[in-house]
């Protein structure tokens, strides 16, 4: 009988991270999973019993340290991130990254190292704004030109495990994601927000239309990195996970427009305001390819329209659930 391979996922109640979770029960893994406590588990409750959770800080060295030696895990994927600080005069957002996100990984990356049996690999997630200016469509080998501190923190991480690789004793890689979208993704991200918006017939503005953006569906993405699980790349390979077609966000704006059916005037496009980070983020596929047998298979436009009909579904089952609750409450007070 085959043993069950165990994953350890950290922010596995995140976007992606619950995505991957639940691939990783479809395909039979045992599967733990890092939160930070109970009111961040909302994407993770359709699973049930059949995760483990490990609730705690991972700042916390002591509690990272038993995590790994309980599960002693195959692989690891190190999914949890710093969302994007606001900046203020006192450089405390490039404090936190120094102080949280790059300390975590090295903490992890010890854990892992001398635990009695090391996991096969870690993988962990980048992005496509590590490359920032640097030519299009952005290659692994190229010089990153971050600008914007969440990109410079990405690649002084990458970095970071690049230097400690020949002290591991498992390879560390780095998936390099586009912008990955789909169900459940948080409303404050571009294309969720606007399609809530389409579909409930408010307006909205497009206030960078000529910026370009290399957009990923979750499941692609998700694809990607079962199979850097599955491959084993060399020591501190890093791995763009992306479809290297980049539309304009006026281009996006329109075909969310034409799934939703809304009226193409309710969409307004701005002059643009002045630019944070780079206008243009593509990445080639062709090392993915090459290593992992891997590209893209779901087009935007498809993409597009299972989004537009999750967010249709989830609107639809919200509005059932208050008709029902109203009921219930009219009739309570009719009783009394």
């Amino acid at each position: 009988m085959r043993r069950r391979l165990r994953i350890l996922i950290t922010g596995g109640a995140g976007f992606v991270g619950s995505h991957l979770v639940g691939a990783c029960l479809q395909n039979g893994q045992e599967v733990h999973a890092v939160v930070r406590g109970p009111s961040r588990e909302d994407r993770l409750r359709r699973f049930g019993r059949e995760i483990v959770l490990h609730r705690f800080d991972l700042r916390s060295d002591q509690e990272l340290k038993r995590c790994i030696r309980d599960v002693a895990p195959h692989v690891i994927y190190h999914l949890a991130a710093s969302p994007r600080r606001p900046e203020d005069a006192q450089f405390t957002d490039a404090r936190r990254y120094i102080g949280e996100d790059l300390q975590i990984l090295i903490s992890l990356l010890c854990a892992a190292a001398r635990a009695r049996v090391p996991p096969v690999a870690v993988i962990r997630t980048g992005s496509l704004a590590e490359y920032g200016l640097a030519p299009r469509p952005y290659r692994e080998d190229a010089r990153e030109e971050p600008v914007t501190l969440y990109g410079a923190g990405l690649v002084a991480a990458t970095h970071l495990a690049a230097a400690l690789q020949p002290r591991l004793p498992f390879p560390v890689a780095t998936a390099r994601l586009a912008l990955v979208y789909g169900p459940t993704q948080s409303k404050d991200y571009f294309l969720p927000w606007l399609i809530r918006r389409c579909l409930a017939g408010e307006p909205s503005t497009v206030r960078r239309p000529q910026d370009r953006r290399d957009l990923i569906h979750i499941d692609d993405a998700v694809a990607a990195l079962m199979r850097m699980g599955r491959v084993l790349l060399s020591g501190a390979a890093v791995v763009n996970i992306a479809t290297g077609l980049a539309l304009t966000m006026r281009e996006l704006a329109e075909q969310v427009v034409e799934a939703t059916g809304t009226d193409p005037g309710l969409v307004t496009y701005g002059k643009g305001n002045p630019l944070h980070g780079a206008p243009d983020l593509c990445g080639s596929p062709d090392r993915a390819a090459q290593l992992l047998s891997w590209r893209a298979r779901i087009p935007l436009p498809e993409g597009i329209s299972r989004l537009v009909a999750w967010h249709r579904d989830t609107a639809n089952r919200s509005s059932h659930m208050l008709t029902d609750s109203q009921v219930f409450e009219n009739r309570t007070l009719g009783a009394a």
